[in-house]
């Protein structure tokens, strides 16, 4: 079993120490354990929110250090999540960086409206809902399409707060689906939801069936932001998971994907 998707102190809102994730995960029975911390987004949007563009470095030596280190115990990845709407300020080098076993690119932003901080909430009694969630599926849809990215990441993150769509969005969430599968791109089974006043894993249980009747490749991740979330509810990620269909989920080496048996 895999987590890829947990945090570090370096984003400035999450706690614990690199060593306290790796020893949870390895207490919960995890063969692989990947940092995705957040990385750099531009200055007037960065504080609290991300790492600093002079930590990536830092950063990635500490996650290669770890990985030595608990060489034999568990398999310590590495990789990033991006915020698409302000991709053109990633370091294009880390695309191809030796060190980096997959990109999450996620969306927390629609425009400058920080949709996901409990801050920003009052936005969504301005706005018509389907509107909303149209503007969201379009940022995937053009994260898709950049082939920059190997894992999504809390496919159906608008939803965090309790705001349901009114419609149904199902021919949209299709074409995302086919968009990820023909491109061998695996969209999350992200925990935190349960966590979160929505109260539901990311994605749902309806888009997660269209993502197998696509033959979209899934992973799984706990976005965890404190060592006690890492393989947050896995086991009920997994049931589910199993009864919608699948029978593995996605492991990542050098932006390679392969299966991992569930």
């Amino acid at each position: 079993m895999v987590d890829y998707h947990t945090h570090t102190e370096l984003c400035e809102h999450a706690v614990g120490s690199v060593d306290d994730y790796i020893r949870a995960a390895i207490d919960g029975g995890l063969q692989e354990i990947g940092f995705a911390d957040h990385a750099p987004l531009p200055d007037n949007l960065r504080e609290g929110i991300t790492m600093r563009v002079g930590d990536t470095e830092k950063y990635l030596s500490l996650i290669a250090g770890k990985r030595a280190e608990y060489a034999g115990r568990i398999a310590v990845k590495t990789g990033f999540e991006v915020d698409f709407p302000f991709f053109d300020t990633f370091d294009r080098r880390y695309l191809t960086h030796p060190g980096i076993d997959y990109l999450i690119g996620s969306c927390h932003f629609i425009g400058d409206w920080p949709f996901d901080h409990p801050a920003a909430t009052e936005r969504f009694k301005e706005r018509d809902i389907d509107e909303i969630y149209t503007e969201y599926y379009a940022i995937l849809e053009r994260l898709i399409a950049s082939g920059a990215f190997q894992i999504i990441g809390h496919f159906d993150l608008v939803k965090k707060f309790g705001h349901r769509a009114r419609a149904e969005f199902e021919d949209t969430i299709t074409v995302l689906a086919r968009a990820c599968a023909s491109r061998d791109i695996a969209v999350e089974l992200n925990t935190a939801g349960l966590r979160k006043p929505v109260g539901e894993i990311y994605p749902s249980q309806k888009i997660l069936g269209i993502l197998f009747r696509e033959n979209t490749p899934v992973t799984l991740g706990s976005d965890a932001h404190a060592p006690e979330e890492v393989a947050w509810e896995f086991a009920r990620a997994v049931e589910l998971l199993r009864r919608t269909g699948y029978r593995s989920i996605s492991g990542f080496s050098a932006r390679r994907r392969y299966d991992i048996p569930l």
